[in-house]
């Protein structure tokens, strides 16, 4: 037991072997409560000096701090941030800009009516001295000075930005009228020129036809005519007569279409190998056979043949035509 009264008497400071425990704890007790409420007790002078109008009057002449002192004045600052917090914490009912502003326009309004040169009031009442703030209150205010001018900042330029956008978004509406106006008239002059070409094809189309019919009717009509006056028609010619590009194939495929070839009342309409169209009667038949005995045609087997019938039968056709 003695010696942990002893170990504990050389732990504890300002203590000495010689000394009670109990006389130790209580000196140790002492010093921890003065070291606590020191600062405490310090910063509620300083606030009854800086409250007191003679002390104000007595720091008048007085000559500023040292930096020993304010050196001093910070070390403890952090011991009572406790105290100091309960003021950081609330809001300040304006920014130290708008505080400096109205301070300058109070001092305005008090010596508008002083001039140059003439002696201000016998009395002018006591400018309040700014109190000294901590460090705590000084990062709280500088954190807030700084947000306030990030604010700033980004208000300005988001302001900034939304002209900027606001003026390209105009520009953009401007240009993209002027484009959809443009799509539009060129949409709308492809559209007329589309509808200028179907009609002219649609025009042009109809005069073919008209033109197709023209040639296909003064093609049957003029074979018809031809075979009607002389029994037979030459294609070529009569291609000729209609012009264009049209040939005796031409006419013939018309001649075709328009059931003219064929046998109709006993009389055949055929078109032969070299572009007539000939016409032959039962009589033209009948002829051809009795000239066919008279002249003798035939060879020494007694057979005709069918060089010696054409040659006969283009004469009595020839013949008709001339009579006709």
């Amino acid at each position: 037991m003695a010696s942990l009264f002893s170990s504990l008497n050389k732990l504890l400071p300002f203590a000495t072997p010689g000394t009670p425990l109990l006389q130790d704890l209580v000196h140790l007790g002492a010093i921890c409560t003065f070291l606590y409420y020191a600062p405490q007790i310090q910063h509620w002078v300083q606030d009854q000096q800086q409250d007191s109008p003679a002390s104000h009057e007595g720091l008048a002449g007085d000559a500023p701090p040292l930096p020993e002192a304010v050196g001093a004045v910070d070390e403890q600052q952090p011991r009572n941030a406790h105290v100091e917090d309960d003021g950081a914490d609330e809001p300040a009912p304006r920014n130290d800009f708008e505080h400096n502003v109205a301070d300058d326009q109070d001092d305005d309004h008090a010596f508008a009516n002083v001039q140059e040169g003439e002696p201000g009031p016998a009395n002018p009442a006591n400018v309040p001295a700014h109190r000294n703030v901590g460090a705590k209150k000084a990062k709280s205010l500088a954190r807030k000075d700084q947000r306030r001018a990030y604010n700033e900042f980004m208000r300005s330029h988001g302001d900034a930005q939304r002209a900027q956008e606001a003026e390209g978004a105009a520009e953009r509406e401007a240009a993209l009228a002027v484009e959809k106006e443009r799509r539009r008239t060129a949409a709308a002059a492809f559209e007329a020129k589309k509808a200028k070409e179907r009609e002219q094809r649609r025009e042009a189309e109809r005069k073919q036809r008209e033109e197709e019919i023209r040639a296909r009717e003064l093609a049957d009509k003029l074979v018809r005519e031809a075979l009607a006056e002389n029994g037979m028609c030459d294609l070529f010619k009569v291609a000729r007569q209609v012009g264009g590009d049209v040939d005796e194939e031409w006419v013939e495929r018309v001649i075709r279409a328009s059931d003219l070839v064929g046998m109709k009342d006993g009389i055949l309409t055929m078109i032969t190998s070299v572009g007539w169209a000939v016409r032959v009667s039962q009589q033209d038949v009948r002829q051809l056979y009795e000239n066919a005995a008279v002249l003798d045609v035939s060879d020494e087997s007694g057979a005709i043949g069918y060089d010696q019938l054409g040659g006969m039968f283009e004469k009595i056709l020839k013949d008709r035509s001339i009579t006709a």
